[in-house]
């Protein structure tokens, strides 16, 4: 869990990520240390931490809660940034259905989002038996629509940009994916921006189209 201190609050802005449940977040660390930089925008990262081998995506979701509270604006006017990679996404997703947030203006990029599962196989491999035990459970038994339905449409004043990745590192994975989440799967509800890179699930974020893709879109 993470907390905000007064003079973060008041310094640059606050953008809030949240990482896939492989690799420990590290991942990540590509795109918040561009996006913290003078030519990424210079903002104040803060990453939310989550226990997905022993939390459910209820109880990632509630956790968040906390960290949305603190960077929620006081007024409608300022807007709030947050960018997810992988699972992250549906962390994030879920904690929206549970605070008012649709009178606040968020700027919000998913990376390799699997908004509608993962890939099957994927997450059935023996490798996985061992990684986010509760997280890649409760996974199994969602799948496709079911998400959709459980998670519904961002709020209606958050502006999405989706980048998936389609370019697997074992050129077997078909349709088009990047070898976790397929392409397909990274659509959801609702209105948002989506693009499509040559890159697989754990390098997409080091990708250089995607630190340019998400600083100028954040900044937009």
């Amino acid at each position: 869990m993470c907390t905000l201190s007064a003079p973060m609050l008041m310094a640059r802005p606050i953008l809030v990520t949240i990482p896939d449940f492989l690799g420990h977040g590290i991942q990540m660390l590509p795109a918040e240390m561009f996006l913290s930089s003078p030519w990424g925008g210079s903002f104040n990262v803060l990453r939310f931490r989550y226990d997905a081998h022993r939390q459910t995506l209820q109880e990632s979701g509630q956790d968040l809660l906390g960290v949305l509270h603190d960077i929620k604006p006081i007024s409608g006017l300022e807007p709030s940034y947050i960018v997810t990679h992988g699972y992250g996404a549906l962390v994030l997703r879920e904690a929206l259905r549970c605070i008012d947030w649709h009178d606040v203006r968020t700027r919000l990029v998913m990376v390799a989002p699997p908004n509608r599962g993962y890939i099957q196989r994927i997450l059935l491999k023996p490798t996985w038996c061992f990684t986010a035990n509760v997280a890649r459970s409760e996974l199994l038994t969602l799948q496709d629509f079911d998400l959709d339905m459980r998670l519904g449409k961002l709020p209606r004043r958050t502006s999405s940009l989706v980048v998936a990745g389609a370019l697997p590192l074992h050129r077997s994975h078909a349709p088009p994916s990047d070898g976790v989440v397929s392409v397909a799967h990274t659509h959801m509800p609702g209105e948002y921006t989506h693009m499509i890179l040559p890159a697989p699930h754990n390098l997409i974020m080091a990708h250089p189209a995607t630190l340019r893709l998400a600083r100028d879109f954040l900044l937009g």
